[in-house]
């Protein structure tokens, strides 16, 4: 630049200065004109030359370097980093350019980043591990009118048939970032619900109680829209898998068990959700979301041991007169038995911490 700086002394009284949309000169007089005003530190008059020299000839990396400079004495770090990264593409081998250049880079990155309200946990990382608890209400498929089958057959007995389709909720999930408004991931849930539960008595003192606990599993891929709200982001989300149902089931007889046994079962379902998350610091966030599901399971089977200690293949199955128990599988879908469906259709809150990465 040494070089550069002799040639404009020298040939100032010859080129004095000549308006930037002339045409009769080459990208290299406009050059040496610009770098006569930053010379003399007169930058504001020598960015128009300097801008008029690279459109006339954009390989003229002596002027995008100078230009550069202009911008950042002129307190312009982007444009400045603009006409370095320029000058740079085209000439290399120049160490203390590159250094300069970098550094002003990294100053507008934390510059950008310190004024970004919108959390660095959210626009940084591209992967997060959540773990979330919660509650849910279920709609239990055929329970409810198992429940009340048993009250009708019982109903001159001392009876009390309920169902209870609420329950907790844990899960796992890993998400990977598309861009910064969508996302998709993978879930893991578990859910235990409080279920069916049945006794009658008589006044010999005979009693019989059954209880019905079911459990649920699902894995599902889903889908995030993210909607950034200064410190914190909005989401709407949706997803579907396969769900599993397995139920604990004890009926006893004056204290004695006449079936207890697993069952399990598979189904499939789906959510749809919205939820609110705010950043706690880098790289963890807190979560709260609200989700609608319908998730249906059935054909449930597994074995069972009866009053003898024998042990058998059943079904849970739906009589004609609509109580609920363990059948062996080869009587149902005779004489009016059905298998049993257990349904997760209903609503859950979920409270939910994740790590970004």
């Amino acid at each position: 630049m040494a070089r550069g700086f002799l040639w404009a002394l020298i040939f100032f009284t010859v080129l004095s200065v000549f308006p930037p949309g002339a045409r009769a000169y080459t990208s290299n007089d406009y050059y040496l004109a610009g770098l006569n005003f930053y010379v003399r530190k007169d930058y504001a008059h020598s960015i128009p030359y300097l801008k008029t020299a690279v459109k006339m000839d954009p390989q003229n990396w002596q002027a995008w370097e100078v230009l550069g400079y202009d911008y950042y004495l002129s307190h312009q770090p982007a444009q400045a980093l603009q006409a370095f990264d320029q000058s740079l593409r085209r000439h290399p081998d120049s160490p203390q350019l590159r250094n300069l250049a970098e550094a002003i880079r990294a100053r507008i990155i934390w510059d950008a980043e310190a004024h970004d309200i919108y959390p660095r946990a959210f626009r940084n990382y591209e992967i997060w591990v959540k773990l979330d608890a919660g509650a849910a209400q279920a709609s239990l498929g055929d329970l409810p009118s198992a429940a009340s089958a048993f009250n009708t057959a019982y109903a001159a007995f001392q009876h009390n048939a309920t169902c209870d389709g609420e329950g907790l909720l844990g899960g796992l999930e890993v998400g990977f970032m598309l861009d910064k408004l969508n996302a998709w991931g993978v879930v893991v849930e578990a859910g235990s619900f409080n279920g069916f539960k049945a006794s009658a008595s008589d006044t010999s003192g005979n009693t019989l109680s059954q209880r019905l606990q079911p459990n649920m599993v699902s894995v599902q891929a889903e889908y995030y829209r993210y909607f950034p709200i200064g410190p914190f982001r909005l989401w709407a989300n949706g997803g579907a898998g396969v769900y599993n149902t397995v139920v604990n089931l004890d009926y006893l007889q004056n204290g004695s068990p006449l079936e207890t046994g697993q069952l399990s079962g598979l189904g499939w379902g789906g959510f749809l959700g919205a939820g609110f998350e705010l950043a706690l610091s880098e790289q963890l966030s807190l979560s709260l979301s609200l989700r609608g599901r319908y998730a249906t399971t059935g054909n449930i089977q597994g074995s069972f041991t009866d009053s003898s200690g024998a042990t058998q293949e059943a079904g849970l199955a739906l009589g004609t007169n609509g109580l609920i128990a363990a059948y062996p599988t080869y009587q149902i879908n005779l004489n009016g038995w059905r298998y049993a469906k257990i349904d997760y259709t209903g609503g859950d809150m979920v409270l939910a911490v994740s790590y970004h990465y």
